[in-house]
């Protein structure tokens, strides 16, 4: 009994305390999102090509860069290395940019041959705000993938090992764009996890965080910048490559939420987190410097 009672009256153990952490994050990134929103729209009252632009550049600021700095500091309080390149960067890095934009191209041609893809018009942008859009996209990557990949998969696997850690730290993922983004379809959950999947194996097999960046940002930028899809219908405020809407039923991509929610997405992605499994079964972790 006094043994239990010590137990009880002490610290908190790790794993409790990553929890706290976690919902710290992702309760600072929801709050974020309801107050970025209102900055962008009070800078962008006057609706003009330029406001507009500066309104989302401003928006994405506010969302994540405070991610950026809080969970770089997490990591420094804790010791943990939450920039880790990992083993060959380079290779890594071309590995994860020629799947993310060939698997949401994939998910292109799928839409397609279903016939759910239809060309619409491409409005002018004034020249140079596809760098913009680039850079944004990247900020919000870089946001993303050093808090679910470079923090909280790397202290998940100090406590719960590589396997549940990859899916704990997908199912986080998952419930940040949940609670933040406003996600609610079952399909568009889905992807989520499966998205956070396939970035939490890419991180295990490469020891670092450039993989998961390098897809995450081939297919964000495939998607918005390159083939116009987000939003759907329409264009974004930093224009794309060729713009292309997805109409039809939901489950090829027809709603709001665009290939989010299509079953086209949920093939494609499910066909790039299972050749990875194999591998992670039989390979350990890459070592984590102190």
């Amino acid at each position: 009994m006094l043994g239990d009672e010590r137990i009880a009256s002490g610290p908190a153990s790790p794993r409790s305390a990553l929890f706290g952490w976690v919902a710290m994050l992702i309760g600072l990134g929801a709050a974020l999102f309801l107050i970025a929103p209102m900055v962008r729209d009070a800078i962008g009252e006057r609706i003009t090509v330029e406001s507009i632009a500066t309104a989302n550049l401003v928006f994405n600021l506010v969302l994540f860069g405070p991610l950026i700095v809080l969970t770089l500091l997490l990591g420094w309080i804790e010791r943990r290395r939450v920039l880790r390149a990992g083993r060959r960067p380079l290779r890594w890095t071309l590995i994860g940019l020629l799947t993310g934009v060939g698997g949401l191209s994939a998910c292109v041609v799928y839409v397609w041959l279903n016939g759910t893809l239809r060309a619409a018009p491409l409005d002018t942008v004034p020249a140079g705000y596809l760098w913009i859009g680039l850079a944004i996209a990247l900020l919000g990557v870089v946001a993303e993938e050093l808090l679910f990949r470079g923090w909280l998969l790397s202290a998940l696997e100090d406590r719960v090992g590589g396997s549940l850690a990859v899916l704990l730290s997908a199912l986080a993922f998952s419930g940040f764009h949940l609670w933040a983004g406003g996600a609610s379809d079952p399909i568009s959950l889905a992807n989520l996890l499966l998205g956070g999947l396939w970035f939490g194996l890419l991180a295990q097999q490469s020891g670092g965080v450039v993989a998961p960046i390098a897809a995450h940002l081939g297919w964000n930028v495939a998607e918005d910048l390159g083939f116009g899809l987000l939003p759907n219908p329409g264009l974004g405020d930093f224009g794309a490559l060729v713009n292309f809407d997805m109409v039809g039923g939901p489950l090829w991509g027809g709603t709001e939420e665009g290939l989010n929610s299509s079953i086209a997405m949920t093939l494609v992605l499910a066909a790039l987190v299972i050749p990875l499994l194999p591998a992670f079964a039989r390979q350990p972790p890459a070592p984590r410097p102190a």
